[in-house]
């Protein structure tokens, strides 16, 4: 198997949901994945995740290049270095924590202390979705609950997501958008498609799957990206792709910005992906 010529393509895609099946990555997915990196395929992820908990899940596929997590907010190089932090301006992340209480639901703040991630939230005033989270998440060593908001260093938080009702959520997220300080913020909402809690995610303006992708294929001399998605925090990423391409069961909204979508199956992605990037010898 070998690679195509012609322009250098960053071929990269979500996880949750695109790459990753409702077990995982499938055996089938990952060999093929592994062999398209080993034959030098520019394959890399964009992820909502965190690096470690991305890694975890891509169980030991040999990624070579930089990838994106938080949505967006860093991207993490092959030695492990974060390329960079994407914070918020606190005067967005204050009235973002006072319009989620008003709301009804507190907001989880993803923040840097000493150099390592954190997620916090008020003690005490949990709701379904916080225990939700917490609950997916046992023994998490980026939990540290505070007493107040002000424990948080408001400087130095780069991530924000609120579990809760999707109406709820829904009526956040629009009131979010129409008022001055949610300029500063980029909103991903997205429905669970079992009728579970939905998800809001927020990130810093420029801190989107996009502008990421942007910086990488940038910094990295790629003439062409080619993405996978199926989620709303997704269509940055699209728009900033050559190509673009949805999962089966992916939103009516990713869908119909797409360039095609993709046939159903846990491997559909890299099936794809080798079909289209490489040839045989």
């Amino acid at each position: 198997m070998t690679i195509t010529g012609g322009d250098r393509t960053l071929w990269v895609s979500d996880l949750d949901g695109t790459l990753l099946g409702r077990h995982g990555l499938a055996p089938e997915a990952k060999r093929l994945l592994s062999q398209a990196l080993t034959d030098g395929v520019d394959f890399t992820i964009a992820t909502a995740r965190s690096p470690r908990t991305a890694l975890q899940a891509l169980d030991g596929l040999p990624l070579r290049l930089p990838f994106i997590a938080y949505g967006g907010a860093t991207a993490v190089g092959p030695d492990g270095e974060h390329l960079w932090w994407d914070r918020f301006d606190p005067r967005a992340l204050h009235p973002l924590i006072g319009a989620s209480l008003a709301a009804g639901v507190t907001p989880l703040i993803f923040w840097l202390q000493d150099g390592a991630d954190r997620i916090s939230w008020v003690r005490g005033a949990e709701t379904a979705g916080v225990d939700a989270f917490l609950e997916s998440r046992p023994g998490d060593q980026r939990f540290a609950p505070v007493d107040g908001w002000d424990e948080i260093d408001h400087d130095q938080a780069f991530f924000v997501s609120i579990v809760g009702e999707y109406p709820v959520l829904r009526r956040l997220s629009r009131m979010i958008r129409a008022i001055s300080w949610g300029i500063g913020c980029s909103l991903a909402l997205q429905q669970d498609p079992e009728g579970g809690l939905a998800v809001l995610d927020v990130t810093p303006a420029e801190a989107t799957k996009g502008t990421a992708v942007r910086r990488l294929a940038e910094s990295g001399g790629f003439d062409r990206v080619v993405a996978f998605g199926d989620g709303s925090n997704d269509l940055p990423m699209f728009a900033e792709a050559d190509e673009s391409y949805a999962v089966a069961n992916a939103s009516d909204e990713v869908r119909a910005a797409a360039t095609g979508v993709l046939e159903p199956g846990d491997e559909a992605v890299a099936r794809f992906l080798v079909r289209r990037a490489t040839q045989r010898a």
